[in-house]
């Protein structure tokens, strides 16, 4: 029988050396293996799984994704929407023990902020008052919005209102960090044994391209609330694989499968298969500092020549949809632009392609040589392989660069590629988590190199919009300036989709996909599936 509070199970099991039960283990088919454990050097979704079962923030997603209290019980918000006061949980502690105070509440936005840390994603947070100019090196991070009141209070100051504020902090990258143990371990603080955390689970083990694995952490407030006293994640980027892991019951759960398996897994594990919709764009990056995709003429060819629908409705056929935007057409409050060439057929499109890789000194008697980044998921590579057959007919001859989906990132930020294949996942219901992604200062996420001081300046005119509407005007500008430019083409907005056992319970589909493990449970009575 388990036993009714963790934290008695985990001295049992402790004293007398029992191995866990898998009963009392979770096991997540997480598609791609982490490139980091620090929550400020995360990129990806894959990474932020695990980050939100070891670390929280001021608050935390809950079962159903949306921003619950976390490390602060309560907050408050001026009438001016500029000042947000929060108050913190009394007596929590770090998994070493040690008080977490407000103190780490300004350190963690200190460092995620600072230049130095090399952190992913710095300007989602350049509404707080001072964060841009300290990202760019010219504050001092000591000038940051972020102050502590007292030893259990915390005020944001930002520059212009954020409703959407307590839903960002609820992303893996905004989650608390221990100074004290970072200040003593520096880069080696995310090692096994070493990291200090402050959400349900902590780290007992990281074996890279293997698995990683977590326990539950005895001081976390909830202890009593968790079913699972193990977690591991595994990296299924495999997703045959991973089908046929989940179905011999290795897996609990698994994130991702092939699409052409959708109609077989809907009608023989319809229970299993999980397809919702998902604020998701899958996107070309074309690299504008490459001698040849600099040239507008070229991407706006390459984009126009791709049909959208037969990738969505032929290849894919799970519930995506064709984009024509980058901005998912579910976004609230937002009405995407759309170019008079969204309504031409894909004869006339294809004509218009070829007359502008004619001007650009290209054709099928000179052909356009480039390469197409991507990783080696199954799914990514059969999208590829359709749209290389759309361009072969205009004289695009393209050599598809296959590898593994972290090695892929960071040539993508690196600039080591010439097209590539990449994904925006929403941060919050919001226009601008999209297309702040092309800004020239988001040097980490804007893979194309995209630099527009027009668009920048929409962008920065909007933050600082106080009237909706014409917040929402703006945005629409800005993306229309960015879909004639070209730097990305938007191929699809995504569905998520994953196998979860019929014997978790607690796993609820959301918008945003993030399902943490202190809110699932196994169901004894139900048989694993065949």
């Amino acid at each position: 029988m388990r036993c009714a509070y963790i934290s008695l199970c985990l001295l049992a099991a402790l004293a007398s050396g029992i191995t866990q039960s898998s009963a009392d283990v979770l096991t997540r088919g997480n598609h791609q293996d982490p490139a980091s454990l620090d929550p400020h050097r995360i990129s990806t979704v894959y990474e932020q799984n695990i980050i939100l079962d070891l670390f929280e923030g001021l608050t935390s997603p809950d079962a159903s994704g949306r921003p619950t209290p976390a490390a602060a019980e309560s907050w408050s918000v001026s009438d001016d929407g500029l000042t947000w006061t929060f108050l913190l949980r009394p007596n929590q502690k770090w998994s070493d023990g040690v008080p977490l105070t407000a103190d780490d509440v300004v350190y963690s936005f200190q460092r995620l902020l600072n230049p130095v840390t090399a952190s992913q994603y710095p300007y989602l947070f350049h509404a707080i008052e001072n964060a841009e100019a300290i990202t760019r090196g010219s504050k001092l991070v000591t000038d940051l919005g972020v102050r502590a009141s007292s030893t259990h209070e915390v005020k944001i100051t930002l520059n212009s209102p954020a409703p959407f504020l307590p839903e960002l902090l609820s992303n893996g990258f905004a989650v608390l960090v221990p100074k004290h143990v970072i200040e003593a371990q520096d880069d080696a603080w995310t090692a096994p044994g070493t990291m200090v955390s402050n959400g349900a689970y902590t780290l007992k083990d990281w074996r890279p391209q293997d698995r990683v694995k977590l326990i539950a952490n005895p001081l976390h407030r909830d202890l009593a609330e968790l079913f699972f006293e193990h977690v591991t994640y595994l990296p299924t980027e495999d997703q045959s694989a991973a089908v046929a892991q989940f179905r011999a019951g290795a897996l609990d759960s698994s994130l991702e499968f092939p699409t052409a398996r959708t109609p077989w897994l809907l009608e023989n594990l319809p229970g299993e298969t999980r397809i919702a919709d998902y604020l998701i764009t899958f996107y070309l990056t074309f690299n504008t500092e490459h001698p040849v995709l600099a040239d507008v003429r070229i991407r706006q060819a390459l984009s126009l020549a791709i049909d959208r629908e037969l990738l969505a409705d032929r290849v894919l056929r799970s519930g995506e949809r064709p984009a024509y935007s980058f901005v998912p057409p579910a976004v609230v409050g937002y009405e995407p632009p759309r170019s008079d060439a969204t309504s031409w057929t894909m004869v006339k499109r294809r004509a218009k392609a070829s007359e502008l890789l004619a001007a650009a000194g290209y054709g099928p008697d000179s052909p356009l040589r480039l390469t197409y980044s991507l990783s080696s998921a199954e799914d990514r590579r059969r999208v590829a392989a359709a749209i290389t057959a759309m361009w072969r007919p205009l004289g695009v001859e393209v050599e598809l660069n296959n590898t593994e989906g972290k090695v892929l990132f960071s040539r993508l930020r690196s600039g080591d590629f010439e097209i590539g294949y990449a994904g925006w996942a929403a941060d919050v219901n919001d226009a601008a988590n999209f297309l702040a992604v092309l800004q020239s200062t988001s040097t980490t996420s804007n893979y194309a190199r995209y630099r527009n001081p027009q668009y920048d300046l929409l962008l920065k005119d909007a933050t600082q919009a106080i009237d909706y509407g014409t917040r929402a005007q703006l945005l629409a500008q800005a993306e229309a300036l960015l879909l004639t430019d070209t730097p990305i083409a938007p191929l699809f907005h995504g569905v998520s989709k994953n196998l979860v056992s019929q014997q978790i319970i607690g796993w609820i589909d959301n918008p945003r996909d993030v399902h943490l493990s202190r809110y699932l449970k196994r169901d004894p009575n139900v048989s694993k599936v065949d």
